[in-house]
């Protein structure tokens, strides 16, 4: 079981003053955030930036030694984690520009009947969200579900609710999300372990967030499809009306990102024959079963030969998504008939809209590595001793709190994982990731106004800010909870 005051000896027990004093610097630091980001409208790399350097000072550092915690941690996590997000954005866009994700809606809209659709959105959105980011997928997806509901009078939030609640689900729980990862980086967990207990925990929780909580609350809240909006959503190739709406935002994610305007970059059309079904999802399976494989191999007895050589270099993240990538580049490029230019563009149309990501996860490792130079770990470990609270719950909690304040969830699990961090040293790789997991789990929690995709949805799906209340954030609050129930039980079991 995951415990709060692991690592500390007999000695170290003793509450000081400087005890309390760190856990007021680490409020300021905290309140700084929250200032910066929700009234000065300030960007998060800033107002972590500001943060990071306020701990550091406060708790008595030197200005130079200040500079160099920050600078650090900005180092240490952009190299490891900034290239995977990289990498996926990259994936991803290929993947629009494709035309698969229309062919795996289209697909399974045809086989299956209107009374499981809700089902089947889920998974599909689940599915098209694991190389991209939550805005992304958002604004790719929705045209589609969109384009259904005013074509079949399929009511809008029983198809939209269960895509919200797929890409939710895994944007929180599974790698290579960029929470999920600085998760992982914080708390030294193993990532394909990591990734399992999250496919798992995903299940129970989609369904709940999705299928279920959509039979309940789509006739109850009142919606419809915008004219202005389906209008939008229909021009260009594959919804590219859409993809503009994206990069309206405003959290710096990447939800820039469009679908069709590889191809008009490129100066080519979308082609008439998209990738087919099984050679769509097989390509966006490829890195998550090549990191599963590494770990179900690290996990049984086996020689240390050429076959363990193999696995282990393929299963290392950066390699299994960099494969994917290489892979994708004929799955959804040149076998398709795209030329080379046509590719080019669509890789070069990848980075732009991830570079906001990049520099607020540099940003929150300078302000994790403040926390840890500055010895707050041991203040955190000792007042959550005292509360008889374990570290996977103080974790949720902290990152819960920080992401209904915030708003954005990759920012409250920056700040949580920069608090509770330090304190997984000497955690075994089980109860490890089911911390990371619990980081990633509060920080899905209650998003509302104060979250730019709260207005995305409540534009998307026609509904009041009441309506837009009692169905995005209740779903979100629902797969927070519902993951927090998961991880709790699994950590009475690992």
């Amino acid at each position: 079981m995951v415990r709060a005051a692991a690592g500390l000896s007999a000695a170290d027990q003793t509450w000081t003053a400087e005890d309390t004093w760190l856990l007021v610097v680490v409020g300021v630091s905290i309140a700084v955030v929250v200032l910066l980001i929700s009234w000065a409208r300030i960007h998060p790399f800033l107002a972590l930036t500001v943060s990071a350097l306020t701990v550091s000072l406060l708790a008595g550092e030197s200005a130079q030694k200040a500079i160099v915690s920050f600078t650090t941690g900005l180092g240490r996590i952009t190299g490891s984690v900034g290239v995977l997000i990289i990498l996926g954005a990259v994936l991803g866009r290929i993947l629009a520009d494709s035309g698969g994700i229309e062919q795996v809606v289209g697909t399974l809209t045809r086989v299956v009947r209107p009374e499981r659709l809700p089902w089947a959105l889920t998974l599909v959105a689940a599915l098209i969200g694991l190389p991209m980011f939550f805005e992304v997928g958002f604004v790719m997806l929705m045209p589609l579900v969109l384009q259904l509901a005013r074509q079949t009078n399929y009511p809008v939030l029983r198809a939209g609710m269960p895509v919200v609640a797929g890409l939710a689900t895994v944007h929180a729980l599974v790698p290579p999300h960029p929470g999920p990862l600085i998760a992982i980086q914080a708390v030294h967990a193993p990532v394909g372990l990591t990734m399992l207990y999250g496919l798992l925990v995903a299940v129970p929780c989609a369904i709940v967030a999705g299928p279920l909580f959509t039979a309940y609350i789509w006739p109850r809240v009142p919606a419809h499809v915008p004219d202005s909006a389906t209008a939008a959503f229909t021009t260009g190739p594959h919804g590219a009306g859409a993809a503009g709406h994206g990069s309206s935002s405003g959290h710096g994610h990447g939800s820039g990102s469009g679908s069709g305007s590889g191809a008009d970059d490129a100066g080519a059309a979308v082609p008439h024959r998209p990738p087919s079904l099984a050679v769509t999802v097989g390509t966006i399976l490829l890195p998550i079963v090549l990191m599963t494989l590494k770990a179900v191999y690290d996990s049984v007895p086996k020689s240390r030969g050429t076959l363990y050589a193999v696995v282990e270099f393929l299963g290392t993240p950066m390699i299994a998504l960099l494969v994917t990538v290489f892979v994708s580049l004929f799955t959804f490029g040149y076998s398709l008939g795209f030329s080379r230019r046509h590719v080019q563009a669509s890789l070069a149309g990848s980075f732009a809209p991830v570079a906001g990501v990049i520099v607020i996860v540099g940003a929150g490792g300078g302000y994790s590595q403040a926390l840890q130079d500055t010895g707050v770990d041991r203040a955190v470990t000792l007042a959550a001793g005292h509360l008889h609270i374990s570290l996977l719950l103080l974790a949720w909690l902290i990152a819960a709190l920080m992401r209904t304040i915030v708003g954005s969830g990759t920012i409250a699990t920056i700040t949580a994982a920069g608090i509770v961090g330090p304190l997984s040293h000497g955690l075994p790789p089980a109860e490890a990731s089911l911390l990371a997991l619990a980081l990633g789990s509060g920080a899905a929690f209650a998003g509302h106004v104060n979250d730019a995709a709260f207005w995305m949805a409540k534009e998307y799906f026609g509904t009041t800010i009441g309506g837009t209340l009692r169905t995005w954030t209740v779903s979100h609050t629902l797969l927070s909870l519902t993951s927090l129930g998961c991880l709790l039980l699994l950590d009475t079991v690992v």
